[in-house]
C-alpha cells in the first residue's frame, strides 16, 4: 500500500511539473491576442492554473517527517506589515492589525511563513462582507509561541465541515469556483506549513459568526541560550 501512494505522489508531481511548460507556453501566446477581454480572462485562468500547481509541489514538498526550512531570524511583526504593504497594498483599508509590542525575533522560514500570511488574509478578505467590519490580524506571544491569527465576519463554516477543512481538496462548497475559495488546497498548504515549524494550526468557526484561524509557532532557542 505504501508503495502504491509513493507511486501515486510520484504521478502527480510529474504531472504538475510537465503542466508548467504548456502554461508559460500558453501565457506566452496570450500577448498575440487581440482581444483585451478575452486575453484578461484567459489569463487570470493560467495563473490560477499556476497558482494551483505551485500549492500542489510545496504541499507534496512540506508532505514529509523532514520538510527542509530555511529558517532565518525575522522579526514576524515587519514580515506581516510586509506581506500587507506588498500583496495587499490596494485592500489594506479592509484590515486591521495589531501586532503585540517588543516582539522577539524568530527562526522561521521567511518565503513560506509569508505564503502562508498571504493565504490566511487572501481567504478571510473572500469571505468577510464588503460592508462590514474589517478583517483582523493579531501577532502576539503567548507562552513559549507565537501566535498569528486572522480572523474574517463571513459566514463561518458549518459544524460538520468544521474538522475536514484542512484535508486536502475538501471543499464545505462542492462548487469549486476562484470567487469561493478554489480547489480546497489553501488551508491545507497552511497546515502543513505550520506543521513543518513544529507548531498547531487551530481553526475556530461557528456558522453565521465568521471564522478565526490560528498559527501556533514555536519560539526556538538560539545557540548562545536567548531565546528567538
Amino acid at each position: 500500500v505504501q508503495g502504491m501512494l509513493e507511486a501515486k505522489r510520484q504521478l502527480m508531481l510529474a504531472i504538475s511539473h510537465e503542466l508548467r511548460s504548456p502554461l508559460t507556453r500558453s501565457k506566452v501566446a496570450l500577448e498575440l491576442v487581440d482581444d483585451e477581454a478575452a486575453k484578461e480572462t484567459l489569463l487570470e485562468d493560467i495563473n490560477e492554473m499556476e497558482r494551483l500547481i505551485a500549492d500542489l509541489l510545496e504541499s507534496e514538498a512540506l508532505n514529509t517527517r523532514h520538510a527542509i526550512l530555511r529558517r532565518e531570524a525575522v522579526d514576524p511583526g515587519e514580515l506581516v506589515r510586509l506581506v500587507i504593504d506588498t500583496d495587499f497594498a490596494g485592500r489594506s483599508e479592509r484590515l486591521s492589525l495589531r501586532i503585540e509590542d517588543e516582539l522577539p525575533r524568530v527562526e522561521l522560514d521567511a518565503t513560506r511563513i509569508r505564503l502562508l500570511l498571504r493565504n490566511l488574509i487572501d481567504n478571510a478578505l473572500r469571505y468577510n462582507p464588503q460592508s462590514g467590519p474589517p478583517v483582523e490580524i493579531d501577532v502576539d506571544q503567548q507562552g513559549g509561541s507565537l501566535r498569528i491569527s486572522v480572523r474574517d465576519r463571513g459566514q463561518g463554516i458549518a459544524a460538520e465541515h468544521l474538522p475536514h477543512v484542512t484535508e486536502p481538496f475538501y471543499r464545505a462548497d462542492p462548487a469549486r469556483s476562484r470567487a469561493t475559495g478554489g480547489v480546497g488546497l489553501g488551508l491545507y498548504l497552511c497546515r502543513r506549513i505550520v506543521e513543518a515549524h513544529g507548531g498547531r494550526f487551530i481553526v475556530d468557526s461557528k456558522h453565521g459568526y465568521g471564522t478565526r484561524v490560528t498559527a501556533v509557532l514555536p519560539l526556538t532557542e538560539s545557540a548562545d541560550g536567548e531565546r528567538n
